[in-house]
């Protein structure tokens, strides 16, 4: 059996990353919890992986659950508890893209850095070996608002008034057919 080294780069304006070692033979839910124990993140969020090109455009997904509402013969759907590492990425230099928390999207390119043939027998598989830089906290930093003051900055991020009225309406100010008059 081979142990597989991913390098796992959180997308940000510093470098941040870790270095994780996986036995080929695990799967990628084995990936996705350690992933998730090196930044510091727990596991109340959605999230998948994508095979990917040399350019990290998104190919094939693997998701955490099985939510295909229709059985479609040629969509194959990849869970991760369901699919080995290995059969998906076995060669140095495959990328792998990783989504984490779609509201409070967290994306982490990964690489597949080094292939080795030997486990350590006193290891417990899979780990983090190295890491760089600090992770940011799992939600962005949000200010106490209220939640009428929130539902305004919604309505004037959306282009309405702060009364809730739009701006553009050509209706405005008209209540029956003799204001159309």
């Amino acid at each position: 059996m081979s142990i597989y080294k991913f390098r796992v780069l959180l997308e940000s304006q510093e470098e941040i990353f870790r270095d994780i070692e996986i036995k080929s033979t695990q799967n990628f839910d084995d990936l996705h919890q350690i992933i998730l124990a090196s930044y510091g993140f727990d596991n109340s969020q959605m999230a998948a992986f994508y095979l990917s090109n040399d350019q990290w455009e998104k190919g094939q997904e693997i998701t955490l659950f099985d939510m295909q509402i229709e059985e479609k013969e040629q969509e194959q759907v990849l869970v991760m508890a369901d699919t080995v590492i290995n059969t998906q990425a076995n060669y140095i230099g495959a990328h792998l893209l990783y989504s984490y928390d779609f509201l409070n999207l967290r994306n982490f390119f990964i690489e597949l850095m080094e292939i080795t043939v030997k486990e350590d027998p006193n290891a417990f598989y899979p780990k983090v070996v190295y890491t760089q830089g600090e992770a940011p906290p799992q939600q962005p930093d949000v200010t106490e608002m209220s939640e009428e003051d929130m539902a305004n900055e919604l309505l004037k991020d959306a282009g309405f008034g702060e009364d809730g009225s739009d701006p553009n309406d050509i209706f405005d100010g008209f209540d029956d057919f003799d204001d159309f008059q």
